[in-house]
């Protein structure tokens, strides 16, 4: 915490090695960053395919999870173009539409 009980924004930033999305994604997360002014003490991660509990992503996909003071947290999802998904179910969606996968109905 800083003097005055503000508390400073955070973001996680991963080197391009440990982190497997595409650069396209990366940038778009990032300039998602720029535009959107983040509240005092609010938290904001990206995730790949290797991180724990995103293992299920394909590569190149991405996620951004923003922690709020709330503890509400909020996720987004990244695909390799850089479109975003809002939940997990539009992420499936879009994978057994391409073919990827096969979802039993």
């Amino acid at each position: 915490m800083e003097q005055g009980g503000e508390q400073n924004d955070h973001i996680v930033h991963l080197s391009p090695e440990a982190f497997s999305v595409s650069p396209l994604v990366a940038s778009i997360i990032a300039e998602r960053h720029r535009r959107r002014p983040r509240r005092p003490g609010t938290m904001c991660t990206v995730h790949d395919n290797k991180s724990p509990g995103y293992g299920w992503l394909l590569p190149g996909w991405g996620a951004e999870e923003r922690h709020m003071l709330s503890g509400r947290v909020y996720r987004y999802y990244y695909d390799p173009s850089g479109r975003l998904y809002y939940t997990l179910a539009e992420v499936l969606r879009a994978w057994e539409e391409a073919g990827l996968i096969l979802l039993d109905k």
